[in-house]
């Protein structure tokens, strides 16, 4: 558990360094594609030929592209450094991942565009049944098809990822993608479900409609399984983006959405809001011996509570000086309070309890450590996040980076600074250590199992586009 979560902080070096190369949008860059590694779009002028959109839509063949991901990394940890200082684990991490995508315009009113993902290990186990079979490590990551009526309503139906929401390192406004931003790799493109999608820009304005049918997920999906969604974007006093929407689905909660996004001076801002009738979240109530055959928890799901959560965030890059720094806080409406959450904790400590849950456990390889952060994890309301990066730091290959991730709850977190150096135009060098903070029953200590620090360093090698 530690290195695999000292391998996903690895990936937030310079979480700030690219955020400079990231705008804070909602979706109205969507209208031809939501994938990463599309590209750029050029301005085109209106000619004889036709409208600008026509231009840009002119058909182009098949153009095939992608990415790759390599590194390899070592960490050394110890749980409790500052009392009994000593190498608990080591591991070495090693990366090797890919993308493939297609992008064919066979005509300037249709797109089909397709993307795979394989990483190392490049087999994996699967169940068939009454044995395990070896299976290629592939997925479909996206696959759908544009076109339009009239240059005037378009349509998306497929497999492909939602830009929802304006948060950089949460974005609890962001319902329909099939997971959440991962804070310790915010820049990656997320999961999204098959949907069919519906756009209308309104004509001489900067007004969006959006729809959405999000088609469930499972191997047997009934009709009433399918979402809808809507939203609506417009610009405010001319430099604030909002966005307004709502998600129902059949026998869950339904949400309501705000999004803000803007700026004032070189400081971009953003923010959501989101609020539901009622929770999926299983709430544990109780720790206790007499829930042994539930996992030792009580839980209660709450159907008829409103439920509001929100976030607020900043990002300020300065290209003269090559810094950059982002900010964002978030309130977790559907964490516990921390009366609820000290009690549950202090439930789980009683001695009896506890040897009862390690004696379950032990049989199974699990750990009692395990237990508790299931029960911990994301279990406060107020969490902050901090990522600053400056490169070309005295020489142009060197650069420096710090983030820092807190529940401010609970006032547990962790810290790293790291250093990177270019090798070549592919390769560079980082060290880094991780610092965790807080009490012995905070979030972060129960996570990293101790006020630990870890020692890393990792090689990037080949990485790169094409």
């Amino acid at each position: 558990m530690k290195r695999t979560l000292f391998a996903l902080a690895a990936a937030l070096a310079f979480a700030g360094a690219a955020a400079a190369q990231v705008e804070i949008v909602t979706d109205e860059a969507a209208l031809f594609g939501e994938d990463s590694d599309a590209g750029s779009v050029e301005k085109v002028e209106t000619s004889k030929e036709g409208s600008a959109l026509a231009a840009f839509l002119k058909p182009a063949g098949v153009r095939i592209g992608g990415s790759f991901s390599g590194s390899a990394g070592a960490d050394w940890t110890m749980k409790d450094p500052w009392n009994a200082p000593s190498l608990d684990a080591y591991g070495l991490d090693t990366v090797a991942a890919g993308t493939l995508f297609f992008d064919a315009r066979p005509d300037e009113d249709f797109r089909v565009f397709g993307k795979m993902k394989a990483s190392y290990p490049f087999s994996k186990s699967a169940d068939s049944g009454s044995s395990t079979v070896s299976v290629p490590n592939l997925q479909v990551f996206e696959l759908f098809a544009d076109w339009n009526s009239g240059d005037q309503v378009f349509y998306r139906f497929g497999k492909h990822t939602v830009k929802w929401g304006v948060g950089y390192f949460w974005s609890p406004a962001d319902v329909i993608n099939l997971g959440a931003i991962d804070p310790l790799n915010p820049t990656e493109q997320r999961e999204g479900p098959v949907s069919f999608r519906v756009h209308y820009p309104v004509l001489g304005t900067q007004t969006n409609l959006w729809g959405y049918a999000v088609l469930p997920q499972g191997d047997d999906p009934k009709p009433e399984e399918i979402a809808g969604a809507a939203k609506l974007e417009f610009l405010l006093a001319k430099k604030w983006e909002i966005g307004l929407g709502g998600y129902y689905k059949y026998d869950t909660p339904p949400r309501a959405m705000l999004t803000a996004s803007g700026a004032v001076g070189s400081v971009n801002l953003f923010g959501e809001a989101t609020g539901s009738w009622g929770s999926e979240k299983p709430f544990v109530t109780e720790v206790a011996i007499i829930h042994a055959a539930n996992g030792f928890v009580e839980t209660a799901t709450y159907k008829d509570r409103l439920f509001v959560s929100g976030t607020a965030g900043f990002m300020y890059s300065n290209s003269t000086d090559h810094w950059t720094v982002v900010g964002q806080y978030l309130f977790n409406g559907e964490g516990y309070s921390n009366a609820d959450r000290e009690a549950r904790i202090a439930e789980a400590r009683v001695p009896a309890t506890e040897a009862a849950i390690r004696a379950a456990l032990a049989p199974t390889g699990a750990s009692y450590s395990a237990f508790l952060a299931r029960l911990i994890l994301n279990s406060g309301q107020h969490y902050a996040a901090l990522s600053l990066s400056k490169s070309e730091l005295l020489v142009e290959n060197l650069s420096v980076g710090a983030f820092a991730m807190a529940n401010l709850s609970d006032l547990s977190g962790w810290v790293r600074p790291s250093v990177t150096y270019k090798l070549h135009d592919r390769s560079s060098l980082e060290l880094a250590a991780t610092f965790v903070f807080g009490s012995g029953d905070g979030e972060y200590v129960v996570l990293y199992e101790g006020t630990a620090l870890t020692l890393g360093c990792k090689i990037t090698l080949g990485s790169g586009g094409f």
